[in-house]
């Protein structure tokens, strides 16, 4: 009866870990609503909004450019002003969940007056807190494409 015992406690435990872990994994319908974020992120920074953006982002924003800056959301807030006018098109899409977490990737070409100035390839990070999502990272890459185009 004991060796009987061991394996179902331990079949028993691992169902109860799956279990959990499945629970804290966000629904379809949370995941949605990131689209949604992202969507009011880029309008956020094409109307040069900033406080529209400080709703979006996360107070732990940090952002990394192509142009080698870095900034947290008190700079970036004002930063937000030089984007009015500024279009975006994103491409080769990707998200990796980890829990709350979001990681997207992609390519993302800029755009002011029709005229593209700008390419990279990019990272979000977007956290599920406050039963909301909030943009917590940004870094961009200028691609080689852009690049060669100069």
């Amino acid at each position: 009866m004991k060796r009987l015992t061991l394996p179902f406690l331990l079949l028993f435990f691992l169902i109860s870990i799956n279990s959990i872990c499945q629970s804290k994994r966000l629904s379809a319908r949370v995941l949605k609503q990131l689209d949604v974020s992202e969507k009011d992120m880029v309008n956020a920074m094409s109307n040069g909004d900033s406080a529209a953006f400080k709703r979006i982002a996360g107070y732990d924003y940090l952002d990394i450019n192509a142009n080698g800056t870095k900034m947290t959301l008190k700079p970036m807030l004002i930063d937000v002003l030089n984007f009015k006018g500024a279009s975006v098109h994103f491409s080769e899409q990707s998200q990796r969940v980890y829990g709350n977490f979001v990681l997207k990737n992609g390519r993302a070409k800029f755009y002011f007056g029709g005229q593209q100035v700008g390419e990279v390839f990019y990272t979000q990070g977007w956290v599920y807190r406050d039963k909301k999502w909030q943009f917590v990272h940004w870094q961009g890459t200028t691609t080689k494409d852009f690049l060669q185009k100069k």
